[in-house]
């Protein structure tokens, strides 16, 4: 009997506006979600990610079939993208070889010290160039001369 009455009371909810709208709505959110898992697997199709970036912006935006084919239209439409950059280019094996030059030259060279006042001065005297000893003395003595701001 508790049966009976269960059923008939689901089916009077179910009759009910608000048991069929209630309904509708539980409908649409699985709907929702099915369309939203299948808009993110195109996206993935395509080499691009449903939640960050250009495929966040076309899963926010594109409101029609829910294909690969039809959105990487759109996509080409909307954003000129192509798909996914190919690792086909005829110039990264050259770009490669140029980096790993780059590399090499970058483990072998250092820098080169800037040699200080006082040891072109202490080169100077050495040499017997008193000429450049005594312009170095004499822009040492200059510099000691101007006033400190």
């Amino acid at each position: 009997m508790d049966a009976e009455n269960q059923t008939e009371d689901q089916q009077t909810q179910q009759e009910d506006p608000k048991g069929l709208r209630k309904q509708i709505a539980d409908q649409a959110a699985v709907i929702r979600q099915y369309r939203q898992k299948e808009m993110a697997d195109a996206i993935a199709s395509l080499g691009l990610e449903a939640d960050a970036g250009l495929g966040k912006a076309i899963a926010k935006e594109y409101d029609g079939e829910v294909s690969t084919e039809a959105i990487a239209a759109y996509a080409k439409e909307e954003y000129q993208y192509d798909g996914p950059v190919s690792s086909d280019n005829p110039v990264a094996p050259a770009i490669q070889a140029g980096n790993e030059r780059l590399e090499q030259i970058d483990a072998t060279s250092g820098s080169v010290p800037v040699p200080s006042q006082q040891d072109e001065l202490a080169q100077a005297e050495a040499e017997g160039d008193w000429q450049k000893a005594m312009a170095l003395k004499g822009e040492r003595v200059a510099e000691a001369m101007r006033p400190r701001i």
